[in-house]
Formats: structure tokens, sequence, C-alpha cells
């Protein structure tokens, strides 16, 4: 079962509390709320292992990044222990790879003295005419050592990609884990995000790609 790699997206028309029971039903690796519901959130899931992370500028991606830290502040307040955020995009769109390695820097020295893991969230789409600026985006990565290196965030122009998965597979050091994200529907696709290299996977069809890998 794949379970334990797919992160679990809030589906449309769902209250919270259906949300937490589908993930409790199918023990997910995490669900995504926001400060106001973690409390409510940690005591209905108090008896699993799944975890609580929550989402910083998703899926703009247009924070300061003094903004952006803030906002990182008041989740490891509350007691988040992983965190997604998206890097600004018009450094992404732009190729400003000193800004995005500051940013990068910035957030992974916080999570380190938090006791947080990091998904930091290029929107690799934005960089399809450029394989080389993937590829500094995944050399920034190694320089810095996020715990995540993730492909999208689902809600631009374009989602995961094989390809995109492959070569930062290819281009990331061990013990940097890769996350796929937006498009992933299906079985069959989330098999094959994960058998290119992708260590964990978000779907809001997460309870439909278990129901399917049961078939």
């Amino acid at each position: 079962m794949i379970n334990k790699q797919l992160e679990y997206m809030p589906e449309a028309g769902d209250t919270l509390e259906q949300y937490l029971e589908k993930a409790k039903k199918y023990d997910f690796r995490c669900v995504f709320v926001n400060t106001e519901e973690y409390d409510f959130a940690k005591e209905y899931l108090k008896d699993t292992d799944v975890l609580l992370v929550g989402d910083i500028d998703f899926p703009e991606g247009v924070l300061t990044l003094s903004d952006k830290m803030a906002q990182i502040k008041k989740f490891a307040d509350k007691g988040f222990k992983e965190i997604d955020y998206v890097i600004n995009q018009e450094n992404i769109e732009n190729k400003n790879f000193k800004a995005v390695h500051e940013e990068m820097q910035t957030v992974r020295d916080f999570c380190a003295k938090h006791g947080m893991a990091e998904k930091p969230i290029v929107e690799m789409c934005k960089l399809d005419n450029d394989e080389a600026a993937k590829r500094e985006i995944c050399k920034i990565t190694n320089e810095i050592r996020p715990t995540f290196l993730k492909t999208s965030t689902g809600r631009s122009f374009g989602g995961a990609k094989i390809s995109d998965v492959k070569l930062m597979k290819e281009e990331l050091d061990d013990g940097i884990l890769i996350k796929a994200a937006g498009g992933i529907h299906h079985y069959k696709e989330a098999r094959a995000f994960l058998d290119a290299g992708a260590d964990v996977l978000g779907s809001s069809s997460a309870v439909k790609i278990i129901e399917e890998e049961k078939n």
C-alpha cells in the first residue's frame, strides 16, 4: 500500500471533520491544516501517526521573505513540525537564483532551529523551456539541503511531470526527498511518479488512488 507516500489534500465540499476522518481511515502520511484548525485536528487524529502539515504562500508565491518568515514563525509557535512553502514566483520566473538561494537558506536555518521539516515548492512548469534553470534549482537545493524539494503547487498552469521527477532524482543528493504534486488522479499515475523517484505525492485524489490500488 502506498498510503504513507500520499499527502492528502482536501477534497472539494468536505468539512474539516470529513477530511480528517478520511485521513484517519486510510492512514495517509499527512493532512494540511491552518493554525486555527490545528488544535481540533491534533485531537481528532491523536490515536494516529498522520502528520499535521501547514502551507505558506500557497499557491501564489508572492510574499516577501520577511512576511513569509513571520508566517512560518506562527506555524512553528503553534506546534507544526512540517511546512510546505512556495518559493517566490517572481524570482523563479526571472531566474533570480541569488534570491532563491537566500529564501531557501533562511527558511532552512529557521526550520533546523525549530525541529521542522520543510518542502520548498518550485513551479517547474515555469521553467519548462530551460532545463539548465531546473538543474540550477537542484544545485541550490543540494547546497542548502532542505528536507524535500517539491515539483509544483498543482494550482499553476502545469502540475507534476515524470520528466521533472527524473531530473530531480538525477540531480539531488541522497537524503533530499522529492515530492510530486499536481494532476495525480489515479493509481497508475501515482505508481509511475513513485517509480520515477518521487518519495511522496500530494493529491486530493488520494482516497481514489488507494481504492484503485486495492483493485
